[in-house]
């Protein structure tokens, strides 16, 4: 059976679940394989088939994923897009022209959906992102990039790990994002090809202080998020794990126009309340809530609460405890 994911302009489907014969299979084929994407497709295993869809377009990027079982799409010719690929947990085998390519799990690569013929196969049950750019715009920052098609572009680890999280950040928050929070994800996105393509020197250092640094940025705020509730979590410890100095993480901050600490505690405040008025939690001592939103010091933790909320953790808790009673 069809099913339907996210939209794109002039897709009426998406995704497909079910056996990769009959009227509703070559119908999803046609109408958004072969007219939106620009590409054939066929199912690498036996028995039913899943390819569950999401795309986006972005002004200067369209974005798309597909998971589900083994699946080759195979280019028409009639796109002149040139395309990040990532394997984000499945081997990917490409092959453009005369030029063939193995991308291992968290590998990525760039695909010319130009060539006729050209194909990429997802191997396993599991993924593909890629991420399409205009051949004359990438090109303009990225006079060579067409010499990259077909080959390994992780020279770079870190940069790579920034250019993946940085697509699911986009993936994620994008589509609520008004047009002009959206341009400007998609030129950070665009960024990040010309730091990983080698642009002009001009365009390489612009996009260093542009996109890169929004991605850093967004890494850090995702890694501390995931720390919150850990009492330890430093400046320093952060810095670390994103291979810069403290200094740097601090630049970034106070960039956005908070710092480090202050986004930290608005964050740690913000989980703490989220506890105390959770139903889940109307039995828990006030002092294990706290701990539990990363805050060593009970004292510290009531006086900037009742600074941030006018309010004590205990009236809180009271406040929503009386209103789920009221309901």
């Amino acid at each position: 059976m069809p099913a339907d994911d996210q939209s794109i302009q002039g897709a009426p489907r998406l995704g497909y679940t079910g056996d990769p014969h009959g009227p509703a299979y070559e119908m999803w084929r046609e109408e958004f394989c072969r007219r939106v994407m620009a590409a054939d497709l066929a199912p690498l295993s036996d028995g039913s088939f899943r390819c569950d869809v999401k795309a986006l377009m972005l002004p200067q990027a369209t974005i798309s994923s597909c998971r589900g079982t083994p699946i080759r799409f195979k280019t028409l010719n009639a796109s002149d897009n040139l395309a990040l690929l990532i394997a984000p947990d499945s081997p990917l085998h490409a092959v453009m022209g005369r030029r063939a390519l193995e991308v291992a799990p968290l590998g990525i690569s760039l695909i010319d959906a130009s060539i006729k013929g050209a194909f990429v196969s997802q191997l396993e049950v599991g993924g593909n992102k890629a991420a399409l750019f205009d051949r004359k715009t990438l090109l303009s920052y990225c006079p060579n990039a067409e010499d990259s098609v077909a080959r390994p572009l992780d020279h770079d680890p870190v940069l790579t790990v920034v250019l993946r999280q940085y697509y699911d950040f986009a993936v994620q928050h994008a589509p609520g994002l008004d047009p002009l929070a959206q341009h400007a994800i998609s030129q950070h996105l665009l960024d990040l090809m010309v730091l990983v393509l080698g642009g002009r020197r001009d365009a390489t250092e612009l996009a260093k202080e542009r996109g890169l640094a929004a991605a850093r940025l967004e890494a850090i705020k995702a890694d501390v998020l995931a720390r919150l509730g850990d009492g330890s979590l430093t400046l320093a410890g952060v810095a670390r794990r994103h291979r810069v100095s403290p200094r740097t993480v601090q630049l970034l901050f106070e960039r956005s126009g908070v710092t480090f600490s202050e986004f930290l505690l608005e964050q740690r405040l913000l989980r703490a309340v989220r506890l105390l008025r959770d139903p889940m939690h109307r039995a828990a001592k006030i002092s294990d809530l706290a701990h539990r939103s990363g805050f060593n010091d009970v004292s510290y933790f009531h006086r900037v609460f009742r600074r941030r909320f006018g309010m004590t953790p205990a009236d809180a808790k009271v406040w929503q405890t009386e209103t789920d009673d009221r309901s």
